[in-house]
């Protein structure tokens, strides 16, 4: 959600200050994005299963080792999820 200072009422304006720390100009344009909950263990444990379910019924690629597939996996999911660490 992308909203104009100017747009807003008296009040989310003196609240958004508050949470930030500092006064807003009238020409601040301000995005707010809500963030998933981290995932519960039970889930966790699930997309793992789900991903060695799907990693053993891969075709396999010529030319492409485990670890060049497994690196560009980790890789992709650390551009989504910068905080993601393997589960072992």
């Amino acid at each position: 959600m992308i909203i104009e200072t100017a747009e807003l009422s008296l009040n989310q304006k003196a609240a958004i200050e508050e949470l930030l720390g500092y006064a807003l100009s009238e020409r601040e344009t301000i995005s707010l994005r809500t963030l998933p909950r981290e995932k519960s263990a039970e889930q966790k444990a699930a997309a793992a299963n789900l991903v060695k379910f799907l990693a053993a019924k891969r075709r396999p690629r010529p030319g492409v080792s485990d670890e060049e597939l497994e690196a560009a996996i980790l890789e992709a999911l650390r551009s989504e999820r910068p905080r993601y660490t393997p589960m072992q």
